[in-house]
């Protein structure tokens, strides 16, 4: 699998889970906000961005395990904390619960919450336009219908010029796409059960970061992420005004709050490892 690395600084070690349809890149602003403070890597899951396919695994709990895998032959030290964005935010859930001697927290980036279809009207209205965009892409990236300054970039254009480049090329291929399809047919049913029955350890730092303007319009999306808050005592909520789902990361001024939380969960696990 494709990853971005870094070995520098002191654990623990940052691991970044990505939204739907998007690379590994989608991190780069925070990731240079965090500076090299911390040993890190972000990845692409199967199909996605720089990964090749592999439609094998389909249980949050087969994801669980191929990040460990991973983890273990890239030799970067464990415990980790969790950084997950969107459906990201499901399957750090599970990665906690099959494996809590080796989390070291979590921080959820707007996550998606197990019961939000159930809960949210907005979002059950959204997910047929999320669908038809997948959907959409997939065939013009097939077809290479795309023209230079294509608006179904969306956020990645707000990425560092050089990344942002990158990340758009990518995205022109139809492997990304179909890789999201197939996400899509997984985030609510299989990665959501999941996450819904994962048990959170209290004392576990968790932090969330949620963006401000869906919590605005969305009421519903604000009791949820609040609620992803509930799951530890040990906890930080923060809503970012002015801030949407993607731009929150890849924003770089909306990014330095993840950044911001990010270090709090590290020093968080750090003051609990001295007493």
């Amino acid at each position: 699998m494709h990853a971005l690395v870094r070995r520098e600084g002191s654990g623990p070690t940052v691991v970044f889970e990505s939204a739907l349809s998007c690379p590994c890149t989608e991190w780069a602003w925070v990731l240079r906000a965090l500076d090299g403070a911390t040993p890190s890597v972000a990845y692409d899951r199967p199909g996605n961005g720089w990964s090749s396919r592999n439609t094998s695994r389909v249980d949050a709990a087969e994801y669980a395990g191929l990040t460990r895998e991973l983890l273990e032959a890239l030799d970067l030290p464990g415990p980790y904390l969790f950084v997950g964005h969107s459906v990201g935010g499901l399957l750090i859930r599970a990665f906690a619960d099959r494996y809590p001697a080796d989390t070291a927290g979590l921080v959820f980036v707007d996550s998606s919450h197990p019961e939000q279809l159930e809960r949210s009207s907005l979002q059950r209205e959204g997910v047929s336009l999320v669908q038809q965009g997948i959907n959409g892409m997939c065939l013009r990236t097939r077809f290479r219908l795309l023209a230079e300054d294509d608006a179904g970039f969306g956020a990645l254009n707000g990425l560092p010029v050089d990344v942002a480049k990158a990340s758009t090329g990518v995205m022109r291929r139809p492997e990304p796409w179909l890789a999201a399809r197939h996400e899509f047919a997984l985030w609510n049913t299989r990665w959501a059960g999941a996450a819904r029955q994962a048990k959170i350890r209290r004392g576990l730092p968790v932090g969330v970061v949620t963006a401000g303007r869906q919590a605005t319009t969305d009421l519903a999306h604000g009791r949820m992420q609040a609620e992803l808050a509930g799951l530890s005592d040990v906890s930080r909520h923060e809503v970012v005004k002015g801030a949407e789902h993607d731009s929150l990361v890849m924003d770089g001024q909306l990014a330095r709050s993840v950044a911001e939380v990010v270090r709090w969960a590290l020093a968080a696990h750090r003051e609990r490892e001295v007493a």
